[in-house]
């Protein structure tokens, strides 16, 4: 006996008219054989529902929102036609509607596609993997904290409108099932079941990648997880990225520099996820375990659709005094959306009356809801499991009912609070997503090179028309066919920042995160070599040349990506610096030099590689301020006539006394404006077998005592005399120190 169909006023989305006709066809041209509806299959076998199988999807998953049509046992072809046209042809006729649409944010509120404010309220589960073989299975759990005709506590059923599902990186424990790996889609696979379960029962769901660590010790291995990751789920409107659980960062010395150490990583995930996915919700948290986000608000995020995190435990809010988390939250949600992804509290769970979870309604549970309803701020409860922390069941998995306990507490509000601030979207179309595959960020090439550019783009409703290539605002060209390729030729010296842009069909149009790649001039490397010597008094640059340690001795070595030193620095006072290495000019033509510093400073060019050809070209005797190119006529150079494709070594010598620090060299030229003088034109200076030639070319001198400035240095001993075991010396220094 077939029941009658029944239609109901919220209507689940639908795809364009086209792609349900498409799926109409389908069915109806399976020749003669007898159908059955199966929903569950039907959508778990859709990993992203797409063309027909959306609407096959639509049709059985969503059977009691648009109509409800049941059949006990097998239905006959034509009787199954004349519903499916009825039921399309009314759905057509009616409002478009989703369930779960993609929300986006706007200001600082998440927001559905008619702009309407979301506020969603939902569960933490316990890590996937684990709940799947330890616990009875996930999608068990979903269905336990989803049941709508559970009557535990005093409401009537559970309410969740999200699902945050903890995914717990390897590296953290040990043995627990379903690790994640990008060898291998295991994790995947079940992850992929249960956000479309999450799907079915109209709820968003959070990835969340659950460090408890300090973000820079995971860099590497959080990246590879959102680039595995973002470009499977991208599809999926419902699905949030929470990029990283809990940052500790507190020993960077302040709450801002906490932040800051967080943001610099946070940002590079963001860039991964958004290469891939350019539309899911990113929730970001801050240092101190989500609880220091206020920074945030001053020193902002780089992308679109980010939400700030925050976990705030019993311990955190009745001390009496939870002004400064709560001013914390309050100043960053004057900027972005908050969704606190952890709260709890149990005294069971917790007996301890000094436990961080140890809390009641009254003192901790009802205040803050009220906090959170006030602002705005979404958030999901931890944890659903019965030991896990704070839990919400007992181990027969009823409910913990009570002043002291959060499980009953959770379920209530959730009832009390399942239509506030509900989404409520139309169909959309989306824009097409771009990025580029090669080169990679930070790559490397030699001016005059052509190199090869390319794009992925595709478009989820559509189809892409067109990918156009930049470089910076500039645009190379653009490919119109897949694969999306364009060569760069002779591609000058310069650091350049590229990125595509793809229009779809319908002219909407996505701009993909920028690449930065560098060309170097000649052989250049990006660096040149700095060496200084401390505790040695006075301004002039022969105090340092005249000191028993110098040449050979620095007290520190580095390399530096332009010419210049730091301005504030540690070892400022009474110290010396020497810059050595080489430059390549970009062209043939004049080249001007500049030099400024505090205190005195010279200058020294070669007319080729051989440092022994080197002259002063420039100098300050006093000092200068920073890039005060002009103070002195004795800091400017003549014009140098230099070739492209050789190098020339060149030599920076400073000398500091006491207060302000500087050193700087600039230069102009053919298609250069007066700048300091780049890595992408230097080589550093690198100690190899030419420095024990030259030493021993200068010991043969007869005339060398510590009077005369270079064999004062070269008294390795410090005799008074340059002798043969100082030869000696310098070869074991040489093969020992510079190898």
């Amino acid at each position: 006996m077939r029941k009658p169909i029944a239609f109901f006023p919220k209507l689940p989305l639908l795809p364009s008219f086209n792609l349900i006709r498409s799926a109409v066809y389908d069915i109806i041209l399976t020749k003669g054989k007898k159908l059955k509806i199966n929903a569950k299959v039907a959508c778990n076998s859709t990993s992203t529902p797409q063309e027909s199988g959306r609407f096959a999807c639509f049709l059985t998953s969503h059977i009691g929102r648009c109509f409800a049509f049941v059949e006990t046992g097998v239905m006959k072809k034509r009787r199954f036609i004349e519903a499916v046209i009825g039921c399309t042809l009314f759905c057509l006729a009616a409002p478009i509607y989703a369930i779960t649409p993609r929300l986006h944010v706007d200001g600082n509120k998440i927001k559905d596609p008619n702009g309407n404010v979301v506020t969603l309220r939902g569960i933490d589960m316990m890590d996937l993997g684990v709940t799947q073989d330890w616990y009875g299975g996930a999608t068990a759990m979903i269905d336990r904290i989803t049941n709508k005709s559970d009557s535990q506590g005093n409401s009537p059923g559970w309410y969740p409108k999200i699902i945050r599902i903890n995914i717990t990186p390897p590296d953290s424990v040990s043995g627990w099932p379903h690790p994640f790996s990008p060898d291998n889609n295991d994790l995947y696979n079940l992850l992929r079941t249960v956000v479309n379960y999450c799907k079915t029962k109209d709820m968003y769901a959070i990835i969340d990648w659950h460090y408890i660590a300090n973000t820079y010790d995971h860099v590497a291995s959080t990246s590879q997880f959102w680039t595995y990751m973002a470009q499977r789920f991208a599809n999926d409107d419902h699905v949030f990225f929470e990029l990283f659980n809990e940052s500790i960062n507190t020993n960077m010395g302040d709450d801002t520099k906490n932040w800051l150490s967080v943001r610099n990583d946070m940002q590079t995930w963001i860039n991964i996820v958004r290469t891939y996915a350019p539309d899911n919700i990113i929730l970001v948290g801050g240092p101190s375990w989500d609880t220091t986000i206020g920074p945030a608000a001053s020193y902002p995020l780089v992308g679109d659709d980010i939400v700030m995190v925050s976990h705030i435990y019993p311990s955190h809010w009745k001390a009496g005094n939870p002004s400064w988390y709560t001013n914390n939250i309050t100043a960053c949600a004057a900027v972005y959306p908050i969704i606190m992804t952890e709260w709890g509290f149990s005294q069971s769970g917790s007996p301890d009356p000094n436990d961080m979870l140890n809390g009641t309604i009254t003192g901790y549970g009802q205040p803050l809801m009220n906090f959170r309803e006030q602002y705005g701020i979404s958030n999901t409860a931890w944890v659903a499991s019965y030991d896990w922390g704070p839990p919400m069941f007992w181990t027969d998995w009823t409910l913990r009912i009570g002043e002291g306990e959060m499980g009953g507490f959770v379920k209530d509000k959730l009832y009390e609070k399942k239509d506030a601030n509900q989404p409520v979207g139309v169909a959309t179309d989306r824009r097409p997503i771009a990025y580029i595959t090669s080169p990679t960020d930070s790559d490397q090439f030699k001016a005059g090179d052509s190199i090869v550019i390319d794009a992925n783009a595709y478009d989820r409703e559509g189809f892409v028309t067109k990918v156009e290539f930049y470089q910076g605002s500039t645009k190379l060209g653009e490919d119109t066919t897949a694969p999306y390729t364009l060569t760069w030729n002779n591609i000058p010296v310069g650091k350049y920042d590229l990125y595509v842009r793809a229009t779809d069909n319908n002219g909407l149009t996505k701009t993909s995160p920028d690449v930065r790649i560098t060309a170097y001039s000649g052989e250049a490397t990006g660096f040149i070599l700095r060496e200084w010597w401390t505790e040695i008094a006075g301004t002039a640059v022969n105090n340092m040349t005249s000191d028993i340690n110098y040449p050979f001795d620095p007290n520190g070595r580095e390399l530096i990506k332009t010419l210049e030193g730091p301005v504030y620095w540690s070892n400022a006072d009474n110290q010396g610096t020497r810059i050595r290495g080489y430059v390549y000019p970009p062209a043939d033509g004049n080249y001007t030099f500049w030099i400024a510093s505090d205190d005195s400073s010279q200058l020294l060019l070669s007319t080729d590689a051989d440092p022994c050809h080197a002259v002063q070209i420039a100098y300050v005797s006093g000092w200068t301020g920073q890039y005060e190119w002009t103070k002195y006529p004795s800091q400017t150079s003549s014009p140098k006539a230099l070739l492209a494709g050789h190098k020339y070594y060149i030599e920076v010598l400073h000398k500091q006394g006491g207060g302000g620090n500087l050193i700087a060299v600039a230069w102009q030229g053919p298609g250069i404006t007066q700048q300091v003088i780049d890595g992408i034109y230097m080589s550093p200076y690198l100690y190899n077998f030419k420095d024990y030639v030259t030493f021993a070319s200068q010991w043969l001198k007869t005339n060398c005592s510590r009077t005369n400035a270079w064999c004062s240095g070269a008294d390795r001993d410090r005799d008074g005399n340059v002798q043969i075991d100082d030869l000696m010396a310098f070869a074991q220094w040489w093969l020992l120190d510079t190898n």
